[in-house]
């Protein structure tokens, strides 16, 4: 349900448009449901109707034949391109929205971040992930709810006609809840796992395709087409396993839906021949048996992409969760054109496992004066540059009781900017509890 909560603000603008769709669907699917009760009349009530003759059997087939396809062409062909359109809409405005502010919360995301994450594996969340959520309202929100009216509807009429048949005709249901239960609890950890696996070949291809020449230059192209390979094979691997419990549980649910019309066909005969049963209501009955596993076989098919979808739309939570290492102070004053630049006795790390990266960093540099950082790769110069205009943001800084001066390592506190702005310097940037 936590992730869930993340999805509706974006689902919310658009509910009147999904109820729309649903309305629309509902009279898109009742259609076909006449059918069978179409069939039950041509059968009985025609065909072996001792009381009408051949003339006036052949004028009520047309009439039937008729309004039947009149139906299907001027009500149902609108009302199923309507259908597609609106389902289309809303979920394609839905990944607009949803792009639109992952895009403004990887801006607000500091440096630390993308030195600390693989670009591909960005992106992969960004694009797949997003892409694959759609079907949470495509499938989760309009056609589960349609399955759902086609089958409550087609039980209803089945009840009606025949309740002993139809219990007969659903009997295996039990064996499908036990089956969904026990099947989808792992599928949902494997489509994670293969989804993790597909963005880490998009975050290693991210950064070789970028660094192309540097393999070149120093002939690195066997060793780097190795270890694609290995995590090639890891994608494989995962996406091998989810298949195989794909394949398992479309295996046994397959198997439990032919069952059924095994078990309406021997039981509905044996009424026909006893003669408690008309020779159009069993037609009518199998066709209604089809109707009825058709949507179920849907919704089992619901629930394989709805465990994908969320497994999706977790790792997109992921990223928007990701929290602002650098924020305003409440009290923040806006910032002067020009000034002067100082460094408090400032230190930085980029994370908790690696070494300072600058120690008790004092610094003064006046307005209009050049200033030169020289000293070897990886000394800190682009860090200490970087914290100028808070690309990057000061580590841990002293306990509660003390306002300046080295950092303990048994007080690790959040860091913060000074933000003062006094006239005519900028903001000295000190590490504050």
């Amino acid at each position: 349900m936590k992730t869930w909560k993340i999805y509706y603000p974006f689902v919310k603008p658009y509910l009147k448009w999904i109820i729309l769709t649903l309305i629309i669907g509902m009279i898109k699917f009742s259609i076909p449901l006449l059918l069978p009760m179409i069939m039950k009349y041509v059968v009985d009530g025609l065909l072996i109707n001792p009381d009408l003759g051949v003339e006036q059997k052949i004028e009520q087939l047309m009439l039937i034949l008729l309004g039947t396809l009149a139906l299907f062409i001027v009500v149902r062909g609108p009302v199923e391109y309507l259908r597609q359109y609106f389902a289309q809409f809303i979920t394609s405005r839905i990944l607009f929205d949803m792009r639109n502010r992952l895009y403004a919360h990887l801006q607000r995301l500091s440096l630390r971040y993308y030195q600390n994450t693989k670009v591909g594996e960005a992106i992969s969340r960004f694009i797949n992930d997003v892409e694959q959520s759609k079907n949470l309202v495509e499938v989760g929100m309009m056609n589960i709810w349609l399955d759902i009216f086609t089958l409550t509807f087609v039980l209803i009429v089945m009840f009606v006609m025949n309740p002993v048949l139809t219990l007969v005709s659903i009997s295996v249901l039990p064996l499908y809840a036990i089956a969904v239960n026990l099947l989808y609890k792992r599928l949902k950890k494997l489509t994670k796992d293969r989804s993790q696996a597909l963005a880490g070949i998009q975050a290693y291809l991210h950064e070789r395709i970028q660094g192309i020449s540097v393999i070149r230059s120093f002939t690195l192209e066997r060793y780097d087409q190795k270890k694609f390979e290995a995590i090639n094979g890891n994608f494989l691997k995962k996406a091998m396993a989810q298949t195989r419990w794909n394949a398992l549980t479309f295996s046994i649910i397959n198997t439990l839906t032919d069952i059924a019309p095994i078990l309406v066909i021997g039981y509905g005969g044996y009424r026909v021949i006893q003669g408690d049963l008309t020779l159009g209501t069993f037609v009518a009955f199998f066709g209604y048996l089809d109707r009825l596993y058709a949507p179920l076989r849907r919704l089992i098919n619901s629930s394989t992409v709805l465990t994908q979808a969320t497994a999706s739309l977790e790792r997109v939570k992921e990223l928007m969760d990701e929290p602002y290492d650098i924020v305003d102070a409440p009290d923040a004053r806006k910032l002067p054109s020009a000034g002067r630049i100082e460094f408090d006795r400032v230190w930085f790390q980029y994370n908790d496992d690696a070494g300072w990266v600058l120690k008790d960093i004092n610094l003064t540099i006046e307005q209009g004066q050049t200033v030169a950082f020289v000293g070897m790769s990886g000394g800190g110069k682009s860090s200490l540059i970087g914290l100028i205009p808070r690309f990057l943001r000061c580590a841990e800084g002293p306990g509660e009781n003390q306002r300046f001066g080295r950092p303990r390592r048994d007080a690790r506190q959040p860091a913060r900017f000074d933000r003062h702005g006094a006239a005519g310097q900028f903001p000295v940037q000190r590490v504050r509890p």
